[in-house]
């Protein structure tokens, strides 16, 4: 392989490709585990038929940070010398990929130049509980189980409660706690207004994706998986940074999802927030002609009673 690849060569594309899957397969995984009821909410939530999304976002989320893994790993080797090595060893363990991770030495014109965030692994209260689980269910332990429990009597089925567990001793942040009931604060003065001007039927596949409700603790949990990918990107960026080796500059692929806060992030891309600011105005002057008519509505049906 030539000291420099090729722009929009094959090499190019499967590094530009990969990126973009394994982004996609993190913000899913995300999304989807923020919306997982826990024991928290039992009282709230007693029904069992959103659990399964809990499998749904760890399928998603391990095998896109363990992507990620690979490829900081693959194109730091490749700078350091020319070549790109095998990376089978580490099959789907996400603890060792992030060890691995760690053990790179992040050099180049990006740390040269003061430039980089989030180069530092994250130091997380809620592991190594958080990072065991993960790599737990990326190793098959978790992704079979419904499964192996049919036909195997010993077959353990631990992942939800492994998930509440771990989300028991988390917690959001005022602002994180704030934005949720600003989503939800969205949805309803959607459904309202979009019902009056006629569109009740039009618009409910777009409300009930607003609706879908999300929960502080699993919502705590998924930020912290989010600031574990956040860092694997970082080291990826960095790799990949004008090395003068023809690499892609990978930070356009992931860096508009994963370059955020941790705030940032829930409000972008859970959330669905642009701007919280404008969107409180927004809220601020339609309520009142919500609560107006939903008081007309009230004085209707009392009336006819």
């Amino acid at each position: 392989m030539s000291d420099e690849i090729e722009f929009q060569g094959p090499v190019w594309s499967h590094l530009v490709a990969e990126t973009q899957f394994a982004t996609d397969l993190v913000l899913t995984g995300l999304q989807r585990l923020c919306t997982v009821p826990t024991d928290a909410d039992v009282m709230l939530w007693p029904s069992k038929d959103l659990n399964y999304s809990l499998h749904v976002g760890l399928h998603a989320y391990s095998s896109g940070l363990e992507r990620l893994c690979k490829l900081a790993i693959a194109c730091n080797r490749y700078v350091a010398d020319g070549k790109f090595p095998a990376l089978k060893k580490f099959s789907h363990n996400i603890g060792g990929l992030l060890d691995a991770v760690e053990a790179l030495t992040p050099e180049g014109p990006r740390v040269a130049n003061g430039g980089g965030k989030y180069l530092t692994r994250p130091t997380d209260t809620l592991d190594p509980d958080l990072t065991a689980m993960v790599e737990k269910f990326a190793n098959g332990a978790g992704r079979y189980e419904h499964l192996d429990s049919l036909w195997n009597e010993k077959a353990k089925v631990t992942t939800y409660d492994d998930w509440c567990a771990v989300a028991a001793a988390a917690t959001v942040t005022t602002e994180v706690h704030d934005l949720i009931a600003l989503k939800k604060a969205m949805a309803d003065a959607m459904r309202s207004e979009l019902s009056e001007a006629g569109l009740e039927s039009t618009s409910q596949p777009m409300i009930e994706a607003m609706e879908r409700p999300v929960f502080e603790p699993s919502v705590a949990v998924a930020l912290s998986l989010y600031r574990k990918a956040r860092w694997v990107a970082a080291i990826l960026d960095v790799a990949t940074y004008y090395t003068e080796k023809g690499l892609p500059l990978l930070h356009e692929v992931f860096n508009p999802i994963l370059g955020h806060s941790s705030t940032n992030f829930f409000m972008f891309d859970i959330a669905q927030i642009s701007d919280k600011n404008v969107v409180e105005e927004e809220l601020e002057e339609v309520y009142p002609r919500i609560l107006q008519r939903e008081a007309e509505w009230d004085e209707e049906l009392a009336a006819e009673e």
